[in-house]
């Protein structure tokens, strides 16, 4: 599943949401099936949905002062809304569409990263940054290494075949080795 954001707080009588959308496109929930509510800390990127979690339909969906306003058919009144604020809205991934050549973060976790053909790295994790671009966080796993490296995806020096579980890095000379 892939996060669309969560319950801000409660808008008015009719529980509906405030909800901070996470996704370029939040009105596509409106036709979306198979959407989760799950408490904040509860990770569905990597799990199935798990009591107290539950699937959800959409009531409505509206624009309030430029923020999605949301309703769930769940949820009848700010009585019953009021105990879900603060909420994580998940939808299948399945439902999301990619441009060509676009990936998710989850589907780098676990790719074999080389340099030259060698395999310098596993992908733990992309971290968003500051700058707009992703920080690479490897586990090293070259001879005699230990540890993280962080290389930012900078498109012009990564190849991807994710499908092979396999990235390939051309960084600039040294990149690996500020730690030493």
């Amino acid at each position: 599943m892939l996060l669309a954001g969560h319950l801000a707080r409660v808008q008015g009588l009719k529980g509906e949401f405030l909800f901070h959308s996470v996704m370029d496109e939040p009105e596509r929930l409106e036709s979306m099936t198979g959407l989760v509510l799950a408490p904040p800390q509860a990770d569905l990127e990597h799990g199935e949905p798990v009591p107290p979690a539950r699937s959800v339909a959409l009531r409505s969906f509206r624009w309030h002062q430029d923020r999605p306003c949301l309703a769930f058919r769940e949820v009848a009144d700010r009585t019953a809304a009021e105990p879900l604020k603060g909420w994580a809205l998940w939808m299948p991934e399945a439902a999301a569409e990619l441009p060509e050549g676009e990936s998710f973060r989850h589907q780098w976790i676990g790719c074999e990263v080389f340099v030259a053909g060698q395999r310098v790295g596993e992908v733990l994790r992309l971290d968003p940054t500051p700058m707009g671009y992703d920080m690479v966080i490897l586990r090293d796993l070259r001879p005699g290494r230990t540890g993280q490296r962080e290389v930012p995806y900078i498109k012009a020096w990564w190849t991807l075949d994710l499908p092979n579980h396999r990235l390939d890095v051309d960084p600039p000379p040294g990149l690996l080795d500020l730690d030493l």
